[in-house]
């Protein structure tokens, strides 16, 4: 990316090459990486210590998470899924039991329903696992772009953060603003 892009422009830029690279996996190559990933990530020390995690239910292109949350539950953890809240411009992290009807919300991503008395504070998480289109080695991550988990990551600063990726997701270097929060760790398949 030459520099004589602005910010805004270098992120766009990476955006629309991590997303063909992501959309070129095939199916069968994405559900094996996944399983590798989460393999790694229910062996990890974190998620063993995590008595309450976040963990976002992934899109047809990202690291498959589902098994995430069974996984989670099956060890007597307190587990939040996102719920979007695009009017406000805001992410609820809603503690799932197993029972809930998820809906798609307007990305097509699977979403609890929204009840106040479920709604988690991101600053009692000790684990969360958090999506992106690209991570770099510092931990650095570009998202799709809207900021839901870039505000949610401001709350959640006492969580440890681990970004899942393949790895045509990771890049020298992810353009960085002084808002952004790194990961702690990114596991690459």
């Amino acid at each position: 990316m030459g520099s004589s892009l602005s910010f805004d422009d270098q992120k766009a830029l990476l955006r629309k090459e991590l997303r063909k690279k992501l959309e070129a996996l095939k199916p069968e190559e994405r559900r094996r990486r996944s399983g590798e990933i989460l393999g790694r990530l229910f062996r990890h020390p974190k998620f063993s210590e995590a008595e309450s995690l976040l963990t976002y239910l992934s899109a047809k292109s990202e690291v498959e998470t589902n098994p995430v949350v069974g996984e989670a539950r099956r060890q007597g953890k307190r587990v939040y899924i996102p719920r979007l809240d695009s009017e406000k411009k805001r992410m609820w992290i809603i503690e799932v039991t197993g029972g809930e009807k998820l809906t798609p919300n307007r990305y097509g991503i699977l979403e609890p329903p929204f009840e106040i008395k479920r709604v988690g504070n991101p600053k009692n998480l000790d684990l969360a696992v958090i999506p992106g289109l690209g991570f770099d080695p510092e931990g650095g991550r570009i998202g799709r772009g809207e900021g839901y988990f870039d505000r949610f990551l401001e709350e959640a600063q006492r969580a440890y953060k681990i970004g899942l990726a393949f790895e045509c997701q990771m890049v020298d270097q992810v353009p960085r603003g002084s808002h952004d929060i790194l990961m702690d760790e990114v596991l690459i398949g």
